[in-house]
């Protein structure tokens, strides 16, 4: 007569499903790793012993560090980025570079600097980089934008694309450029400054007949 081993001593399958317990370990400790030492000095192997698993457990599920950090990024950017519904261009336009700043002085922002210095170098990082960090943020600029242009706020004829540019590079030189922090008071400034440009003006009046 057989008998059972205790659950305790029973040897698990060859074909027993991965843990995503472990999946999201790994994830996890490859975006902490990303934030505190970089991309270069992030290693398979530093990121197996933050997230408590083998280094083959690593390999098993990437063959490299490279696609390891673009997944980390792709569930880094399932956060759904707000839409902000203030009802005017200047308050939405202000709410989003409120929260842009939020995110570059947080965790997600310590990811953006190593990463800038590695992506001109790492065509697939690169696209990861802009598909997972730049385009979300981006798509809900643009929507703001082109709202604001529906409603007769902005000018018809505005060029979007330098629109879009135009307050994430004055954030992005700020923070990253010139190390110097960015309070309401700017945003408010680099949005006031922007509008004046592009905001839609009345018909000029014909002067003399």
């Amino acid at each position: 007569m057989t008998t059972s081993l205790p659950a305790s001593t029973t040897r698990r399958s060859p074909g027993r499903p991965r843990s995503a317990a472990a999946h999201q370990a790994i994830l996890d400790a490859t975006v902490q790793l990303l934030s505190e030492v970089g991309f270069a000095a992030t290693t398979v192997e530093a990121v197996a012993a933050r997230a408590g698993v083998g280094k083959a457990t690593v390999y098993r599920r990437w063959p490299s560090k490279v696609p390891l950090v673009v997944e980390a990024l792709d569930a880094r950017a399932t956060e759904q980025v707000p839409l902000p519904c203030t009802g005017s261009v200047r308050g939405d336009l202000s709410e989003f570079l409120f929260s842009l700043v939020d995110t570059m002085t947080g965790p997600d922002g310590r990811l953006v600097a190593p990463l800038l210095a590695e992506i001109s170098r790492n065509q697939e990082l690169a696209e990861a980089f802009r598909r997972d960090l730049v385009a979300p943020r981006r798509a809900v600029l643009e929507e703001i934008v082109r709202e604001g242009m529906a409603r007769g706020e902005l000018r018809a004829d505005l060029d979007v694309d330098l629109a879009l540019d135009a307050p994430v590079g004055i954030v992005f030189q700020r923070l990253l450029v010139l190390g110097e922090p960015v309070d309401k008071d700017l945003v408010g400034r680099i949005v006031d400054q922007l509008l004046e440009g592009i905001r839609a003006h009345p018909a000029a009046s014909i002067g003399t007949t």
